[in-house]
């Protein structure tokens, strides 16, 4: 089996639960099931095509994260500005009303496909990472 990239992680909490990653190459959104009737996350995911000017603010709005991340590490730029440096902040907040609540799996067409997400980078930072989908 093959390792596609992941391109952003959205939401994170004892791993990725939402972003956009390669499914075959390909851009797709993540979006880690939630199973009801165990009241906890499944060990799956819904994984949709992303429209490409959707992909671009969602990359643009991962890269001013990054940017932050970056500063923030080097103790730069305290956690009340989370997400986005000062400079940023006015894109952040535009691109953030522009994506709006389409930052999900569509239901209609998502395949549901179980995923191992690797970190190639040190130090439990997640800015890099890869996934191998399975069935």
């Amino acid at each position: 089996m093959t390792w596609d990239r992941v391109l952003t992680i959205n939401d994170y909490y004892d791993g990725p639960r939402l972003g956009v990653a390669e499914v075959h190459g390909v851009p797709h959104i993540y979006e880690l099931v939630f199973d009801h009737s165990a009241d906890e996350y499944s060990d799956s995911y819904l994984v949709s095509p992303i429209d490409e000017a959707l992909l671009a603010l969602v990359l643009e709005d991962w890269g001013i994260w990054l940017r932050w991340h970056a500063v923030h590490k080097r103790n730069e730029a305290p956690i009340e500005t989370h997400p986005a440096l000062p400079v940023d902040r006015a894109r952040y907040e535009a691109i953030k009303l522009a994506i709006g609540d389409r930052l999900h799996a569509d239901a209609n067409v998502a395949k549901r496909l179980n995923a191992e997400f690797r970190n190639l980078r040190a130090g439990g930072d997640w800015t890099g990472a890869e996934v191998q989908w399975g069935m």
